[in-house]
């Protein structure tokens, strides 16, 4: 559904409750006399002092809306009851029930006391388990108050609490509020100590299992279609002091979490698809050996035509007999020797996209390069690594051959009719002289248009155990080593600059303020390591999307043939086209009123390219998704 901005600032604020705030002193009513000695396994009957171990009683109706909706729970829940170590329990009145269902006695401290790990449970919501009494510092005042005054909002506070043990040194704060829309929110005082403790909500009924993860809250976690979403904490991982958090349904029946109650910011989570790194500045095929090759090149041709920053690659089957050029008696013979190669200088600088080379050189091992200086000079085993390394611009037919051997033809150049002929003429594969290997096959480089042609007439059949064989062109200089293809089905194709992208990024800046009434100040919301949409054009396609709320766990579009790709907005409100020069693009958006502060829109960027252009021919949709963008708007 497309929605007007507006629309969905007005969505947003719905969806998590009326506007956020930070700890401030409780203005509802104590219920401290309606506290009565807490045991969850003896009805009320405890030793206890009730600021160390109590429980309202009867519970406390939910007058601020009819009840609390919690996918799965068991119930109308109606009814709550506060616990004085920082947990409610929530019920239906018509259960009749004088206490929580699988209540706990000194906090939660387990993921099974979290759970409510037995059928029939109470939902539970945790704000601060652990077992917490009344703060004995000078000046603390004890006190838990429930708040119903604000419309769909039931907001408890515990007032001047300690941990057990450290009652002469603790003293912080907590609340907790209860939304209509079924959101929970956590705020905590500054002065809350690291320790051991769990936070969380649980529908009870024992959900979940016990193998249910602990989910950093600060991190955009989510529980998925699990009733349950906690974190255990540390003392060394504690970090909810002086920090606001709001646990909201996702939508699935479980909850994700996001962090509120701070100066406005973006924060980036998930991750975009995809990191890889495509050979495009050169390409090969490659044989065990000459007796493979044949049944390939034997009386067929390639043509590599100038285009732009490379070549178009073109396969000609059955070209060879009527492109091959016979040397004439006038060709000029190279020196015979065994892995050398020569320079050569034709009448006219050789074109390319690359500049024209005045000189050549021709590597007797069947490598043509567009300079004075070899590919690859002596070596006689190919392989994706040298092409890789290549220094100059290389046109390819690759074996061990020498023609240096007793009875071998020669390597002969010749220039008819502004064609530079460059021929492998009956010239021996390495191997014993008692091994009978030659192989014809010719190079044409047209001086005037630039044009690369390789014809194959006869790639001898008797092959040496060990000598592969390759067919390859290379841009100048270094670049990804390619795979090998099959060349005739591979071609046609086209040569460009090699593509290494880095996963699809959305990121947004200044942080996201406004003052009330106004919009939000003006906001780059910019993709990196866009794709090019028709390479090498530049184009960059972008859509930025936007939702009320994340999918932190990703959902995988291989269903929609982008796997590895996930999204990571739940929904897809507001859709805004993002058009830019591949690899960025960018816009601009002040987001109109309404708004609260503590507010989160979620963001994310699908980036639109040529469909199955990817190496390997994954992603057949022709996208990708960047990572997700949570943008918290406050005040400050």
């Amino acid at each position: 559904m497309i929605r007007s901005l507006s629309i969905l600032s007005a969505a947003a604020l719905l969806a998590v409750g009326a506007q956020a705030q930070c700890l401030t002193p409780a203005t509802g009513a104590s219920v401290q006399p309606g506290f009565v000695k807490w045991n969850s396994t003896a009805g009320y009957t405890s030793t206890f002092v009730v600021q160390d171990e109590g429980l309202t009683n009867p519970p406390i109706a939910l007058t601020a809306f009819p009840n609390f909706p919690m996918a799965g729970a068991i119930g109308n829940l109606d009814r709550m009851w506060v616990n004085s170590n920082g947990e409610v329990y929530l019920t239906d009145s018509t259960l009749g029930l004088t206490q929580p269902a699988n209540g706990i006695l000194y906090g939660a401290t387990d993921l099974a006391e979290m759970r409510g790990a037995a059928a029939g449970a109470s939902a539970r919501v945790v704000a601060l388990g652990g077992d917490n009494s009344a703060s004995a510092v000078a000046g603390a005042v004890w006190d838990i108050a429930v708040d119903q005054s604000v419309p769909g909002e039931v907001r408890i506070t515990w007032t001047d609490m300690a941990r057990l043990g450290s009652t002469a040194t603790d003293r912080f704060s907590f609340d907790c509020t209860l939304f209509a829309s079924g959101a929970v929110r956590y705020t905590y005082s500054a002065s809350v100590p690291a320790a051991a403790r769990f936070v969380g909500i649980s529908i009870g009924n024992n959900v979940g299992s016990t193998s249910s993860p602990s989910r950093d809250l600060t991190n955009l976690a989510d529980s998925g279609a699990e009733g349950l979403l906690y974190e255990s904490f540390t003392a060394a991982s504690w970090d909810l002091a002086g920090r606001q958090i709001m646990l909201i349904p996702n939508g699935l029946g479980g909850y994700f979490s996001t962090i509120t109650c701070t100066p406005a910011f973006h924060q980036a989570y998930g991750t975009g698809c995809y990191a890889y790194s495509a050979a495009t500045e050169s390409f090969y095929q490659e044989w065990a050996n000459t007796a493979a090759a044949s049944a390939t090149l034997n009386g067929n041709a390639m043509q590599l035509i100038p285009n732009g920053n490379g070549y178009i690659a073109a396969w000609l089957p059955g070209a060879a007999a009527t492109m091959y050029v016979a040397p004439t008696g006038s060709a000029t013979l190279l020196p015979t020797t065994d892995d050398g190669n020569q320079a050569i200088t034709p009448s006219v600088p050789m074109p390319s996209p690359f500049g024209a080379a005045a000189q050549l050189n021709v590597m007797h091992n069947g490598v043509v390069t567009l300079s004075a200086t070899a590919n690859n000079a002596g070596d006689y085993t190919p392989s994706p690594a040298d092409l890789a390394a290549s220094t100059g611009t290389g046109f390819y037919t690759w074996f061990d051959f020498n023609d240096a051997e007793a009875g071998s033809g020669r390597i002969k150049t010749e220039e008819v009719g502004g064609v530079l002929y460059i021929t492998w003429d009956g010239v021996e594969g390495y191997d014993s002289p008692a091994v009978v290997n030659p192989h014809t096959f010719q190079f044409q480089l047209d001086l005037n248009t630039g044009i690369v042609t390789y014809v194959w007439t006869s790639i001898n059949t008797n092959s040496f155990a060990g000598r592969m064989m390759a067919v390859a062109y290379s841009d100048a200089g270094t670049s990804i080593a390619p795979t090998s293809i099959d060349l005739p089905t591979a071609l046609p194709l086209i040569t460009f600059p090699d593509v290494t992208l880095q996963p699809l990024a959305l990121s947004a800046s200044p942080a996201p303020t406004y003052t009330i009434g106004n919009p939000s100040v003006p906001i780059t919301y910019t993709a990196s390591n866009m794709i090019d949409l028709v390479p090498p054009l530049g184009i960059g396609l972008g859509i930025l999307l936007f939702s009320v709320a994340p999918f932190p766990g990703g959902l995988d579009m291989g269903f929609l043939d982008m796997p590895g790709c996930n999204l990571n907005i739940l929904s897809l409100d507001v859709t805004i086209p993002l058009p830019g020069t591949a690899p960025t693009a960018s816009a601009v958006l002040s987001i109109p009123q309404p708004l609260s502060p503590g507010l989160s829109f979620y963001s994310q960027v699908l980036c639109l390219f040529t469909p199955n252009s990817l190496p390997n021919g994954q992603n057949a949709f022709g996208g990708i998704l960047s990572n997700g963008l949570q943008s918290y708007f406050n005040t400050l």
